[in-house]
């Protein structure tokens, strides 16, 4: 089980009429189940803590308040404190629901009695409407009876 604190930034956001680059709050709540010492499928959760408009392709105007992405993951350590994310998943707000891909690095570092401390980077790109990237700092509780 993995929390998270982060900052989703989206470049096509809107602003007064102009395009700018949003750096929006959000949180994280992961789950991972470890089906070896390399490979775990997941589920993955995000927040984004505040309301934006983005401009998508084609001069429209999407609103996306507070959303909430799901993506089932899986996870790839080829290195000790290293893995590698994949997935798909949806962006859910009131206004529209967005299908997404889910790419990303995940960097971990094991404290005692099965704690982690991480660093997380993710690009999500909603199908044919925007792209975004996910930087956080987590904490996970480990529930493995060996280590990985």
């Amino acid at each position: 089980m993995t929390i998270g604190i982060g900052h989703t930034h989206v470049s096509e956001g809107k602003i007064d009429g102009k395009t700018e680059w949003l750096t929006l709050p959000s949180w994280v709540l992961n789950y991972d189940y470890w089906l070896s010492n390399n490979w775990a499928i997941g589920l993955q959760n995000d927040i984004v803590l505040e309301s934006f408009f983005i401009e998508t392709g084609e001069d429209e105007i999407l609103e996306r308040s507070y959303p909430v992405t799901s993506v089932p993951v899986l996870l790839y350590k080829p290195a000790k404190r290293l893995m590698i994310i994949a997935g798909v998943g949806a962006e859910f707000t009131h206004e529209k629901t967005l299908t997404l891909t889910r790419l990303g690095l995940e960097y971990g570092f094991h404290l005692p009695n099965k704690w982690e401390v991480g660093a997380a980077l993710v690009w999500d790109n909603k199908w044919n409407y925007y792209n975004s990237w996910g930087l956080a700092i987590t904490i996970s509780r480990l529930w493995l009876k060996d280590k990985h």
